[in-house]
């Protein structure tokens, strides 16, 4: 008998497949931004206006989040990479001709890479634009380029000399940087990195939310701060249930919010950050040049300090009687001048990205 899902499914990819085979264009390249995921819909930056100027862009997103991305490019479609449905997995392909190339800053990973190599077209080529500003970010075999940020990224890859690591920088720090402007409002922002809960354990769920509600009263106790909780982008985007129990805690709170907006217009109020192991911090820190501090009861080990992707050993704090010393004795000016410094020195093509980045697709494409 036929899979009366498939043959559903069949439809909807004859269907959307005429679709954008109609919105490509015969006079210029075509080039597709994918997001499979809505976490990383800001790592663009202004990158997509410009390539607008020189080619046909079209965005495809697989989450509907009515956000702007999903309002960028010249043409912008909902195609879903895969369908859960009756516990059955669909995967939605097509190989559509004349797509030249294809971004994404997120990867999927499913059926050993095949998704990330073939999703929309086998022929086309495909560059990764990374998440992590300072760690090595992207397999290698998905893509025909990885469009490295940062000096620590590089030597993150054990395929240095790789010519698929372009140099290229970090678009999203360079819009930041550009749209940054201080306004101070007594505020701090607690944005811990994502936290994977099973939804059937309970269990697990109070002690997430348990340990992020405990911090948060902590900070509203014994600072004067106005707090604002970043969760990560996938907490919020799939409602996830620790998530909604902190929601539902800390409503009425004054001085608390919540943020989970898609950009960082929210750094402009920020003092400074208290975060565990995020790459927003290093986002953070480079655009503002204030400190992030953070806060990581279990003992790392030295590779992992000394490495100093995120975490600076004399920031972070074991104790919340650590945390509060920090917090107290923030030197801005030692710290502007130390990020300022570190930025210099270890991102490549600061407020130029997007010009490195057309340099680079004007000579695959040209090729």
């Amino acid at each position: 008998m036929i899979d009366l899902v498939q043959e559903q499914i069949n439809k909807f990819i004859s269907i959307t497949k005429k679709e954008l085979e109609s919105k490509l264009s015969n006079d210029r390249e075509n080039i597709v931004i994918v997001s499979y995921y809505p976490t990383y819909r800001s790592q663009y930056g202004e990158l997509i206006e410009r390539l607008m100027e020189r080619y046909n862009v079209i965005v495809v997103y697989s989450m509907k989040c009515n956000d702007e991305f999903e309002k960028k490019g010249h043409h912008s479609m909902f195609i879903p990479w895969i369908i859960v449905e009756n516990n059955q997995t669909y995967y939605l392909n097509m190989d559509i001709p004349n797509i030249d190339l294809i971004i994404t800053a997120d990867e999927v990973g499913y059926l050993e890479g095949k998704i990330d190599k073939t999703f929309l077209s086998k022929t086309a080529k495909r560059i990764y634009l990374p998440h992590r500003l300072n760690g090595a970010c992207g397999n290698l075999e998905y893509h025909t380029g990885v469009l490295v940020p940062s000096k620590r990224a590089l030597e993150g890859f054990k395929e240095k000399d790789s010519n698929k690591l372009i140099k290229c920088g970090y678009p999203q720090l360079d819009y930041a940087i550009k749209n940054y402007t201080f306004k101070d409002t007594n505020t701090i922002c607690y944005a811990p990195t994502l936290r994977y809960v099973e939804y059937d354990r309970k269990a697990n769920v109070n002690i997430f939310a348990g340990l992020e509600i405990l911090i948060i009263e902590w900070l509203l106790k014994n600072t004067t701060f106005n707090i604002v909780y970043r969760a990560h982008p996938l907490a919020f985007s799939n409602n996830h249930s620790y998530y909604k129990t902190i929601l539902s805690r800390f409503r009425d709170e004054k001085r608390f919010s919540f943020n989970n907006s898609i950009g960082y217009d929210f750094f402009n109020n920020i003092s400074f950050m208290i975060t565990d192991w995020s790459s927003t911090s290093r986002l953070f820190s480079y655009t503002t040049l204030r400190p992030c501090l953070f806060f990581m009861p279990y003992p790392m080990n030295d590779s992992e300090l000394a490495n100093g992707e995120y975490v600076f050993s004399d920031l972070r704090a074991s104790s919340l009687e650590s945390l509060k010393k920090l917090m107290d004795n923030i030197d801005y000016k030692k710290e502007e001048a130390r990020y300022k410094q570190m930025r210099e020195d270890e991102v490549y093509n600061i407020g130029k990205s997007c010009e490195a980045i057309l340099d680079y697709i004007g000579d695959i494409l040209g090729g």
